[in-house]
């Protein structure tokens, strides 16, 4: 049986980096004010200055793919393989996992369509990806497998993001609107955990108060030896990019860089950063 993996544009995926042969992407949509809906690609991206949007003043939110759009991936990808494993963007972030869960029930993809149970996200689930495509390489065709692993990196992975833009955070639906008015008048900055159900794991005024609160969160939490990405657009502030990169190493925390999906400043704002830390051996042997 030959497997194929389908993943969104929130993963940051981009199969040519990784010389992938198994993992295929869908792009989600980048709306500005209401009426403009971009896909998120890198060519549509840079071809229309969207970095230089976001960083003005503009509503910026996010559509998932359409169920014709998910249909017609679904069409393409059987003619190649004969079963799709599909991580959705997470259903605590958007109706697309349920929309792929409807469509895989459907008479023409029952049985060739599994779709995965997680609440994972952004650079965690693109390594996930990779696992999963490096599994069924070794041979593994045993569905459950999958599943399986999607669950023992949910126990072992930490993901924490600090948005930079408060108030458009809360537009997006993703927090209390009024806590984020009051942390806004007070020039508060919040970290946020992410999991089924996000939760703020600390408050400050500067970033190191912030990061403190996180560290001491990931330190508690990650018994095992893990690796520590530290994730950001490349237009990020280049003041606070580089504070955080000097509190980590003063804090003998060793990370990685990568790029943050575009869809999380889309709705946090350019300036966002996450921390992920990930068990090391769950890691894909390529990225070890």
């Amino acid at each position: 049986m030959k497997i194929g993996i389908l993943v969104d544009s929130s993963t940051g995926f981009i199969p040519e980096e990784h010389n992938s042969k198994l993992i295929r992407v869908i792009p989600l949509h980048l709306i500005v004010n209401n009426k403009d809906d971009y896909l998120d690609t890198p060519k549509v991206i840079k071809d229309n200055d969207l970095m230089k949007i976001l960083a003005g003043n503009n509503r910026t939110t996010t559509s998932q793919a359409s169920p014709g759009e998910l249909m017609e991936k679904y069409d393409e990808m059987l003619k190649e393989f004969d079963h799709i494993i599909h991580m959705t963007i997470p259903s605590n972030l958007s109706g697309m996992h349920q929309t792929a869960v409807m469509l895989a029930n459907d008479d023409n993809y029952k049985g060739k369509v599994t779709i995965i149970k997680h609440f994972l996200a952004a650079n965690c689930v693109q390594l996930l990806a990779l696992k999963f495509e490096e599994m069924i390489m070794d041979g593994i065709n045993d569905i459950s497998k999958f599943q399986e692993e999607t669950d023992k990196w949910t126990k072992d992975t930490w993901i924490a993001i600090i948005p930079s833009d408060l108030k458009k955070f809360a537009e997006g639906g993703r927090a209390n609107s009024l806590l984020i008015a009051i942390l806004k008048f007070m020039k508060t900055k919040v970290s946020i955990q992410w999991l089924e159900k996000p939760k703020k794991i600390g408050m400050g005024r500067t970033y190191k108060a912030v990061l403190d609160k996180m560290t001491t969160a990931l330190k508690k939490e990650m018994k095992n030896e893990y690796e520590l990405l530290l994730v950001s657009l490349e237009e990020i502030n280049h003041k606070i990019i580089e504070q955080i990169r000097n509190y980590l190493s003063e804090n003998k925390l060793e990370f990685k860089e990568d790029k943050v999906p575009t869809v999380f400043p889309w709705h946090a704002g350019i300036d966002t950063i996450a921390l992920i830390a990930i068990k090391k051996t769950l890691l894909p042997k390529k990225i070890k």
